[in-house]
């Protein structure tokens, strides 16, 4: 498990005790008024009441709380319910009655008052925070309310109508308000854990997605252009060889040592490594295409100043373009030129005798748009009956950044 997964489990383990354990530790209070003045028959109803109220929240907060997907499986799923009406009813009644009563039963101090009420009302309303849509003033105005219920209801409490009183009902609304407000940062915690693990799984699988694209963009760049050079020289074998010609098997170890080299490529892509390189794709290209029987002409004005990235990118365009001719053009002539001005660079690869325009554009030339576009250039077609041509640009902008990025990189440390 990495670290980040790690601190993901440990802050859900401290918002699982910070939210929870409250509802088991408020029964705790009993004993705290057990000996007070109040008859023993008021205080063991009084805590049934209570234990009842303290129950019946917990599951309603931890129900409420998985059903919103803010919280994994745990043990604490033991009290998790399908029907969460029946609960949610006990507990509201229950915590009426158990603040109620409690000014009936608490003996007369504001300390012991304070804690008690501020303990009453902070636990039994925090599974109103079960709701991510609750909001935090509401809570707490429901947990001060029934705080207030168990300073001033019971003889005890009314017989403090004084300074003494309001001191009381003061600091009990300002410690329920204290502990909810812990309570609702918890849970704004777990939220905010809870998204982030989202993200973090969002990452990966877009992650793993990418790579997938990648991969298959390359497996189409690197064998389109060698497909396309296997069956045209296995079209040229066999006709030979049905001619009778000693130069069909020499044109059958160009298609074998084709493969063998294709072969090769296909393992570099696996292994990602696989580097193009711009000088080599354009004399590949020219050497294939006069091959071929077409005129080729080649301009390369400032390509060696070139970003990397760039120059990338381009060989790219060159092998696609150069698959284009021979699968989708009876070209006689095709020209290849690289141009770096002030304003852009640009390649053009263009040929004469194109087929007809295809009414689904190829996966091919969508590939090679991303690859520009991921360095901040475009790409555009012009196609008519009598000429193709390719043109991928990058502005001066995007080459300014490129070099800019590669100088930082290779800048001292």
């Amino acid at each position: 498990m990495t670290s980040t997964a790690q601190g993901v489990r440990r802050t859900e383990r401290y918002v699982y005790n910070s939210l929870h354990w409250g509802f088991p530790m408020l029964p705790v209070v009993g004993p705290l008024v057990l000996f007070g003045d109040a008859p023993l028959g008021s205080w063991v109803l009084w805590m049934v009441v209570l234990i009842v109220a303290t129950g019946a929240g917990l599951v309603v907060l931890h129900t409420r709380l998985r059903d919103a997907e803010l919280l994994p499986a745990s043990r604490w799923d033991l009290v998790r319910v399908s029907r969460l009406g029946p609960f949610r009813a006990t507990w509201i009644a229950s915590s009426l009655v158990s603040a109620a009563l409690a000014g009936f039963v608490v003996p007369a101090g504001p300390v012991i008052m304070i804690l008690v009420s501020a303990m009453i009302g902070g636990v039994l309303a925090m599974p109103m925070l079960g709701r991510p849509e609750a909001r935090p003033v509401l809570v707490a105005a429901t947990g001060i309310a029934l705080g207030q219920l168990a300073v001033w209801v019971g003889p005890v409490s009314s017989g403090e109508a004084s300074m003494g009183g309001f001191f009381t009902a003061y600091w009990s609304a300002f410690a329920t308000a204290v502990l909810l407000g812990y309570a609702a940062m918890f849970r704004n915690v777990l939220t905010t854990t809870r998204a982030l693990e989202r993200a973090r799984a969002d990452t990966t699988r877009l992650a793993v997605a990418e790579e997938r694209l990648r991969f298959s963009r390359d497996l189409h760049d690197v064998f389109g252009r060698t497909l396309s050079t296997v069956a045209l020289n296995a079209e040229l074998a066999a006709e030979q060889a049905r001619r009778g010609r000693p130069e069909a098997a020499a044109t059958m170890d160009e298609v074998r040592a084709i493969a063998t080299d294709a072969l090769g490529e296909v393992r570099d892509v696996v292994r990602g490594y696989r580097e193009t390189d711009l000088t080599s794709e354009i004399a590949g290209a020219r050497s294939l295409l006069e091959a071929s029987g077409i005129v080729v002409t080649t301009v390369v004005d400032g390509a060696a100043a070139l970003p990397a990235p760039v120059t990338r990118a381009f060989a790219w365009a060159v092998r696609e373009g150069t698959t284009n001719i021979l699968r989708h053009a009876d070209a006689t002539r095709a020209r290849i030129a690289i141009v770096a001005e002030p304003a852009a660079a640009r390649l053009v690869v263009g040929n004469d005798r194109p087929h007809p325009a295809s009414a689904v554009p190829g996966s091919g030339l969508a590939g090679l748009g991303e690859r520009l576009a991921e360095v901040g250039g475009r790409l555009s077609i012009d196609h008519d009956p009598a000429s193709f041509t390719l043109t991928a640009e990058v502005p001066a902008t995007a080459l300014a950044r490129l070099r800019e990025a590669a100088g930082e990189r290779s800048g001292p440390a």
